[in-house]
């Protein structure tokens, strides 16, 4: 039999062919646990929001998303430290491992500044582009104006989560991602309403409480770290290009992956408001996809094991295993978000109520989680298996798989059934429920493929 040691974990553990999938079941369960405080701190957050109105949802939908893209850059640092990390704690280096995390963080430090200063210069700019009506174009701007405070931490969270994941820990990014959902929920519930003494901030305040929840959530990950028998990692080191070119060249395809999902949104959320639902459809959109990240979310947490575990094997030189690895945690992904999408498919009326109150709005939040939870099984594989692929370093057939869907199937798509066929915002929706399916399938083909085994770090 062979075993090997996955760094990160306990002693007492080993990783055998003989318990692969409880072995992914482990590394999944903290991150699915983050998930579901983080699906909750979304639900609550819509709802706080939703109480302001509908041009409020569609302004903090639309600033979500650009604070998603804010994070394209952060996720090539984290994906590329997983990705070396894992490789290096499988193959037992520690001196490459050490140089790799402080690295990661020093980079991930210095993005995170540069790019939190050209977010509030092209601000103005991106908003426009959404073509919002006056009002949600200017709770837009109040909201990230606060919001985009907390961009550098969410950096250095994700260059810290990258190595704590490549080790094999996953039960931190969990703490730290509880203490910030708490600090969120907290600062939305006394700052929006003004509850407690507080001012009532409406808007503002929604943006404010996400940049402190950033910040919590970066500071706890880093004390982590430095309390801990890894202490040396939570320094960060002056980058130096050897090592930009190495983490990037793994991240930057999974940055681009996240751009590519996160640009395709914009001009999906463009041909939303263009639709006869116009501002109701923008509205409903946000709330579909918090109510759908019960599915979602899980499937993450069993991508971020894939990516861990299939790295560490491959560093162990055990192709077979990581190709276990990655298939275990495809399937048990698919098991829970079809147990979730069934949920949110019966319940979708009560999910969609306690958001808003606006009929029109609610009735569009109902047809999207029904017609989405038709494809939320190979949406599983999809997200998972990109997941296994980024973890082995071959994050470029992902980032290509998901310009694929996105903008050669979901867009064009969702134009054709929305307006050529006058499908309207429903033609929207059967185009993301379409475009999944198509990315699980090829997702599928691609690790079936294994081009991925011969990936070098």
């Amino acid at each position: 039999m062979k075993t090997m040691r996955l760094s990160g974990v306990s002693e007492a553990s080993l990783l055998s062919e003989d318990n692969v999938a409880r072995t992914v079941w482990r590394l999944a369960l903290p991150t699915m646990a983050a998930s579901v405080v983080q699906s909750a701190n979304s639900f609550l957050d819509r709802i706080f929001v939703g109480r302001l109105g509908a041009e409020s949802l569609a302004a903090v939908g639309v600033g979500s998303q650009l604070l998603f893209l804010t994070m394209a850059l952060a996720m090539a640092v984290s994906t590329g430290a997983t990705a070396i990390v894992a490789r290096m704690a499988g193959a037992n280096d520690q001196r490459s491992l050490r140089t790799a995390a402080r690295q990661a963080l020093g980079i991930a430090l210095t993005l995170g500044v540069v790019f939190s200063a050209l977010g509030y210069l092209l601000l103005p700019q991106i908003i426009r582009w959404y073509g919002l009506e006056p009002g949600a174009d200017t709770q837009a701007h109040l909201f990230l104006g606060w919001a985009l405070l907390g961009a550098p931490a969410s950096f250095i969270m994700m260059g810290l989560s990258g190595t704590f994941r490549g080790l094999g820990d996953t039960r931190s990014p969990m703490y730290a991602s509880i203490a910030a959902t708490i600090v969120h929920v907290v600062g939305d519930y006394v700052l929006i309403f003004g509850n407690f003494g507080f001012p009532k901030l409406g808007i503002q305040g929604a943006g404010m409480a996400m940049a402190l929840s950033l910040w919590t959530g970066a500071g706890m990950l880093w004390s982590q770290q430095w309390f801990s028998a890894r202490r040396e990692l939570a320094v960060p080191a002056l980058p130096v290009m050897e090592w930009w070119r190495r983490i990037l060249r793994i991240g930057l395809p999974a940055s681009a992956r996240t751009f590519i999902y996160t640009t395709s949104s914009v001009m999906f959320t463009g041909i939303l408001a263009a639709t006869a639902a116009g501002t109701a459809a923008v509205a409903a959109l946000p709330i579909g996809l918090t109510a759908e990240s019960i599915a979602f979310m899980p499937g993450f947490a069993f991508a971020i094991a894939a990516s861990a575990l299939v790295g560490q094997a491959l560093g162990a030189k055990n192709e077979r295993l990581a190709e276990r690895f990655g298939w275990t945690a495809a399937w048990q992904s698919c098991a829970v978000m079809t147990t979730m999408a069934v949920v949110f498919y019966v319940l979708a009326e009560q999910f969609a109520a306690l958001f808003t109150t606006d009929p029109q709005v609610r009735a569009l939040a109902v047809a999207y989680l029904r017609i989405n939870a038709l494809t939320e099984p190979l949406l599983a594989f999809g997200m998972t298996l990109a997941g296994a692929l980024q973890g082995a370093g071959d994050s470029l057939k992902a980032m290509l798989a998901t310009f694929l869907t996105q903008w050669v199937v979901r867009v064009p798509l969702a134009y054709l059934l929305a307006f050529v066929l006058g499908w309207d915002a429903h033609g929207a929706w059967w185009a993301m429920a379409l475009s999944s399916g198509f990315s699980g399938l090829l997702m599928i083909a691609l690790f079936k493929h294994g081009g991925w085994k011969k990936v070098k770090v």
